[in-house]
């Protein structure tokens, strides 16, 4: 039985068989205790070979001690001072000693990792975050997502920079929605740490990919900053929690890990971007749909077309209507022809609601002519319809409160 985290054994011998009375000065016989004085005797052991022989009244050697004594002694003999966790700057934010959520896995951990393979496989196609998150929330084993974040990383770092910005980005929406904790990932992070040594067999730059996933991670405030100054994570991660600490300290760190992985084909994003604004600027000049189609297809940026959508809107806002006409039938166009995916277009949609207080600033009435586009990307087929609502109360609360400041005025 378990008693407190702590392996209790019961004397089964002791529950066996009726207690009889001394025999007057016997010594032996069935149901006895034994000579005068016998309890003073150290009692001889019983062979294993023995019929009567039970393992579990043999517990010499066996130390018994509580889940958390044994990681807490493990970690001391790999030189980390646990004492030093108590004044940690992490302090109650995160300690790996404590468990996770009670909840029990509805999967064995086999099960788990095979499809969370599957799950993120099918996501690095498709970009669907909201059906990747609810793959997960079916599986219905919040105790094991820390294996979830370590074979996702796992998987993009045997890939190239367009599936590892995919992931630094579901980690951040998981995050942000609840679906993963700060402890689930900084777990998942340790089990990088254990294993890094057999990953670069594989991947030679897995140090190196660790560290950026884990600076992007605090960046993107799915692990706090203090979790790199945590001393078993310091002695787990050694080069890597360093290197980590580099990316975050230099100049315009944050700005640098937003792009650390960069576009797939290794162009800095800001060339990438000035290409996209000066392909759009001359299809509103030449009107050639078949050209900007190609040009995209050439750009070779899937994880990127996101930035073409919210650009064509922006330069479409101070054009006349004809332009926006243009620019929408452009996007459908794109659409309709497969060049841009669905997830991309809300991606593009939802990056424009975000920027939309400053577009307010440079083109009053913004919200408005967004909210133009964003109909006729419905009736188009380029936006779900189930995001709609979403889509245009982002954008009426935003034009509400540009009315009402004009009225107050």
């Amino acid at each position: 039985m378990q008693r407190n985290g702590v392996v209790v054994k019961t004397d089964r011998a002791g529950l066996k068989g009726n207690r009889g009375l001394a025999k007057k000065g016997g010594g032996g016989g069935n149901y006895t205790w034994g000579k005068p004085g016998d309890e003073l005797t150290p009692e001889s052991k019983i062979d294993k070979r023995d019929p009567n022989y039970d393992s579990e009244q043999d517990d010499d050697g066996i130390i018994l001690v509580s889940a958390e004594e044994q990681m807490v002694q493990q970690a001391m003999r790999s030189g980390i001072d646990v004492k030093r966790r108590a004044s940690s700057k992490f302090g109650s934010e995160y300690d790996p000693y404590t468990s996770f959520q009670r909840q029990a896995p509805k999967v064995g951990l086999q099960e788990f990792k095979q499809r969370v393979i599957k799950i993120t496989d099918e996501y690095l196609v498709s970009e669907d975050s909201t059906e990747f998150m609810t793959g997960i929330k079916e599986l219905q084993s919040p105790m094991l997502h820390y294996e979830l974040v370590r074979r996702m990383i796992s998987l993009a770092m045997e890939r190239k920079e367009r599936e590892r910005e995919l992931i630094s980005l579901i980690l951040t929406e998981m995050r942000a929605n609840g679906v993963l904790s700060i402890k689930q990932c900084g777990k998942g992070f340790e089990r990088l740490f254990e294993m890094v040594d057999d990953i670069v067999l594989d991947v030679p730059n897995a140090r190196k990919y660790i560290a950026q996933f884990l600076a992007r991670a605090v960046a993107d405030e799915v692990l706090p900053p203090a979790f790199l100054s945590d001393p078993l994570v310091e002695g787990m991660g050694g080069e890597m929690v360093e290197q980590a600490k580099v990316l975050l300290s230099i100049k315009h760190g944050l700005v640098r890990l937003e792009r650390v992985w960069g576009p797939s084909d290794g162009s800095p994003v800001d060339v990438l971007k000035g290409e996209i604004k000066m392909m759009l600027e001359e299809f509103l000049s030449s009107s050639d749909m078949d050209e900007v189609c190609v040009c995209v297809k050439r750009l070779n940026v899937p994880h990127f077309h996101h930035e073409i959508i919210k650009r064509a809107i922006v330069i479409s806002l101070d054009k006349k209507d004809k332009e926006k006409a243009m620019m929408s039938s452009l996007l459908a166009e794109l659409y309709s022809r497969e060049v841009i995916s669905q997830q991309q277009f809300h991606l593009g949609f939802q990056r424009l609601f975000e920027a939309l207080p400053d577009l307010e600033l440079d083109t009053p009435g913004a919200a408005k002519i967004i909210d133009i586009f964003v109909n006729q990307a419905l009736k188009d087929g380029c936006l779900d319809p189930n995001l709609l609502q979403e889509s245009k109360d982002k954008v009426s609360k935003a034009a509400k409160k540009q009315a009402d400041e004009k009225h107050s005025e």
